[in-house]
């Protein structure tokens, strides 16, 4: 993925990031947002606000700090979550992302870029690295999205959770062991996954009495047996 540099002390994104301390910075991505210059907006936000108006008139968004979900709210009232944004992750891809789905804030703070479609459409001429980026980070898009149809394609809600929780780990943490603070709650944990919250803490419970976890706090993690977590643990009967 191509890197961007701007000068010291130049980079306006950078300085308007406050980071939340357990989510990753992309200093690649604030300095990417830089040299799009004057095209892209930024916006701060605070938790449980709606932020549709990033991938409104088919506009494209980034998370530079803070975490944001993507819902789809059922006839029957019932919310899925669709996606859980970081630091690095865009939304907006589909032109039509604000007619089927609503975008909100998941942590106490989150600032966000956005640039118009018809912008987007003229970097491919004006700026080929910085279209390239856009590209590459759709392929991470497609990817991550890929890993989570994997986790719900597990057989007991075991191997889900154990599955969800190791690949949550990787996108927080580059320490194989290293302790992780989840972004989300186990409300958001149940409807990304597609199961019940009481499933869901059950299923935490077993994987630290098995060892594979430990739990620092309720959301604060570390991971004891990744390669179990990366297998699904198998249940036992």
């Amino acid at each position: 993925m191509p890197r961007f540099n701007p000068g010291e002390n130049q980079s306006r994104a950078g300085a308007v990031v406050q980071q939340v301390p357990h989510l990753p910075r992309n200093e690649n991505l604030l300095a990417f947002t830089d040299e799009l210059g004057p095209v892209v907006s930024l916006a701060r936000w605070q938790r449980a606000d709606c932020c549709d108006a990033i991938v409104a008139n088919a506009g494209i968004g980034w998370v530079l700090s803070g975490g944001l979900r993507k819902c789809l709210i059922l006839e029957s009232g019932q919310r899925r979550i669709v996606d859980l944004m970081m630091p690095g992750d865009f939304l907006g891809w589909r032109m039509d992302d604000a007619r089927h789905f609503s975008f909100e804030v998941s942590t106490d703070e989150a600032i966000t870029a956005r640039i118009t479609r018809r912008d987007f459409n003229a970097l491919a001429a004006m700026r080929p690295e910085l279209y390239q980026f856009f590209l590459e980070s759709a392929c991470q898009t497609i990817a991550r999205l890929e890993n989570h149809i994997l986790v719900q394609g597990r057989t007991t809600s075991l191997q889900k959770i154990a599955s969800y929780l190791s690949s949550m780990s990787r996108r927080l943490s580059t320490q194989q062991d290293g302790a992780v603070n989840l972004p989300m709650s186990r409300y958001d944990i149940a409807d990304h996954v597609g199961i019940a919250v009481e499933t869901v803490s059950r299923a935490i419970t077993e994987l630290r009495r098995r060892g594979v976890i430990e739990l620092e706090t309720p959301r604060c993690l570390s991971m004891r047996n990744t390669q179990k977590l990366d297998d699904g643990v198998p249940d036992r009967h």
